[in-house]
C-alpha cells in the first residue's frame, strides 16, 4: 500500500512533463520539425547500421565459401599434379622398356639357362666369331667406299657446321647423286642398290618438294628418277622404322638430319651418346650401308680453324664414327664454302690437311672448284678483296716489266713465297665469280 501511494505522484509528474512538450510542440512547430527530423535521421541510421551488419554477414560467408573452395582447388591442383608425376613416371619407364636391348634380353635368357642346366646348343650360330685365318684368305683389298675417297660403303660418318651455310643441302644432293648415279663434286658414286632415305626433322614435306625442284633446276632430272630417294618426316619410333624399310629394301645411305632431335638423352653424357649410336652402328652393319649424322658446331666456331673437336656435344660422338666433315663458309666470299675432313679413319693424312672447295650456286646446288685451301688459311682475313686486287695488280705489272717474284717480295718486304700466294688467292675468287656469272 506504501508503494502505491509513492508511485502515483511519479506518474503524475511524468504525464505532467509530456503535456507541456505536447503544448510546447504545438506552440512551436520549428521544434516539432527537429524532433522529427531527429527520429527519422535515428530510424535511418539504424537501418543502415543492419543494411552494414548485413553486408558484413555476407561477406564474411563469402570469405569462409572462398576459402573452402581454395582448400578444395588446392587439393584437387595437387591431386592432378600427382596424377601427371605418376603417368609422366609410366611414360619413362615405357620409353627405357621400348629401348631395353634385346641382346641383353637374349643374354639373361642365356644366363637363366645356364643356371638351371639348360646350355644353349646353337651358341655359336646366334654369336657368330670369326677368325685372322678367315679374313686373311677373303677377297677384301681395301675398304670398299661409297663415294672414293671420303665416304666409306659402311658404317657412320658426321656432317659438322654452323646453321644456314647450307648443309642439309649438301646432304639431299649426295642422296640424289646416289639414286641417280651423277658424280658427287666430281667425285664417282659406287651405289649398289641405287637407294637412299632421307630422315628430316627441321624441314616439312612442302619444304624439301621445293628446295628438291629448285635443285632439279641444275640437275634437270625427270620425277621417276627419284622414286629411290625416301623421305621420312616423322622421327617417331625412327630405328624400328629404318629397319622395316631395310627389311623391304636395302639402301647405299641413310642421312639422319638432325642429330639433336633423334638423340634423346643428354648430348654431354658420353655413354648415354656412344649407347645410342651403338644401335644405328649395329644397324648399319647389318644391312651394310652408311649412315651420316648431320649436327651443329659449337658456337663461335665458324671463326675456328677446322676440327673434330668443334662438334656440339661429347667427344664420344666424333670418337665412335669414322668420318667427320667440318663444312664451313668462306670469310672473303659468301658463295664459297670449304669442305672439311677432319677425321677419317678409312682416309689418306693427305686428305686431312685441307678442305675440298665448293661454290653455291643460286639452285642451291654445290659444284667443285677444283681446288683445295689448308685449314689454317680458311679463316684467314688478312686482307679485303679490293685490297687483293689492288696488290695483284702491281704484282702484274711488276712481272710484266720482267721482275721475278723474289724482286717483287723485296720491294713489297715479304718473301716471294708470300706473293706467290697472293696471285694465287686472287686468281682463285675471280674464277669462282667468272663459275656464278656462267
Amino acid at each position: 500500500m506504501k508503494n502505491n501511494k509513492h508511485a502515483k505522484p511519479q506518474e503524475n509528474n511524468e504525464n505532467k512533463n509530456k503535456m507541456k512538450t505536447k503544448q510546447k510542440t504545438h506552440a512551436n512547430p520549428k521544434l516539432a520539425n527537429e524532433n522529427k527530423s531527429n527520429m527519422e535521421k535515428e530510424n535511418s541510421n539504424d537501418y543502415l547500421g543492419g543494411q552494414l551488419l548485413k553486408e558484413v554477414i555476407q561477406k564474411e560467408g563469402r570469405k569462409k565459401m572462398s576459402e573452402k573452395k581454395f582448400l578444395k582447388d588446392k587439393e584437387e591442383l595437387e591431386k592432378a599434379h600427382k596424377e601427371e608425376e605418376n603417368e609422366k613416371r609410366i611414360e619413362r619407364m615405357n620409353r627405357v622398356n621400348a629401348l631395353y636391348n634385346p641382346m641383353q634380353e637374349a643374354f639373361d635368357k642365356m644366363q637363366k639357362d645356364i643356371e638351371s642346366g639348360n646350355m644353349v646348343e646353337d651358341i655359336d650360330e646366334e654369336f657368330a666369331v670369326v677368325n685372322g685365318e678367315q679374313m686373311l684368305n677373303d677377297d677384301i683389298k681395301e675398304i670398299p667406299m661409297l663415294i672414293p675417297p671420303l665416304f666409306q660403303r659402311v658404317g657412320l660418318a658426321l656432317i659438322i657446321g654452323s646453321s644456314d651455310i647450307g648443309k642439309s643441302t649438301l646432304l639431299r644432293q649426295l642422296s640424289i647423286c646416289v639414286v641417280t648415279g651423277l658424280p658427287f663434286l666430281g667425285m664417282k658414286v659406287n651405289a649398289k642398290y641405287h637407294r637412299a632415305i632421307y630422315c628430316s626433322s627441321e624441314d616439312d614435306e612442302m619444304s624439301i618438294a621445293y628446295l628438291l625442284k629448285k635443285q632439279n633446276k641444275d640437275f634437270l632430272l625427270k620425277p621417276v628418277e627419284l622414286a629411290n630417294l625416301i623421305f621420312i618426316f616423322d622421327t617417331y619410333r625412327l630405328l624400328e622404322r629404318l629397319e622395316r624399310e631395310l627389311q623391304k629394301n636395302r639402301v647405299d645411305v641413310i642421312v639422319l638430319d638432325a642429330i639433336t632431335d633423334i638423340l634423346n638423352t643428354d648430348l654431354y653424357k658420353a655413354v648415354d651418346v656412344r649407347c645410342f649410336l651403338n644401335q644405328f652402328s649395329q644397324l648399319a652393319k647389318k644391312y651394310e650401308c652408311l649412315i651420316i649424322f648431320l649436327h651443329h658446331t659449337k658456337k663461335n666456331a665458324e671463326s675456328f680453324a677446322p676440327s673434330k673437336n668443334n662438334s656440339l656435344g661429347s667427344q664420344s660422338l666424333e670418337a665412335k664414327v669414322r668420318l667427320v666433315l667440318e663444312f664451313k663458309a668462306n670469310l672473303n666470299n659468301a658463295t664459297i664454302r670449304h669442305l672439311c675432313p677432319v677425321k677419317g679413319n678409312y682416309i689418306s693424312p693427305e686428305l686431312k690437311q685441307s678442305s675440298i672447295d665448293l661454290m653455291f650456286t643460286n639452285n642451291l646446288t654445290f659444284k667443285s672448284l677444283g681446288t683445295n685451301t689448308p685449314f689454317d688459311k680458311i679463316n684467314s682475313n688478312e686482307v679485303s678483296l679490293s685490297t687483293l686486287e689492288a696488290e695483284y695488280n702491281e704484282i702484274i705489272s711488276l712481272k710484266e716489266q720482267g721482275l721475278t717474284f723474289r724482286d717483287i717480295g723485296l720491294k713489297f718486304g715479304v718473301s716471294h713465297s708470300t706473293i706467290i700466294s697472293k696471285v694465287k688467292k686472287y686468281e682463285k675468287i675471280k674464277k669462282t665469280e667468272i663459275i656464278v656469272k656462267e
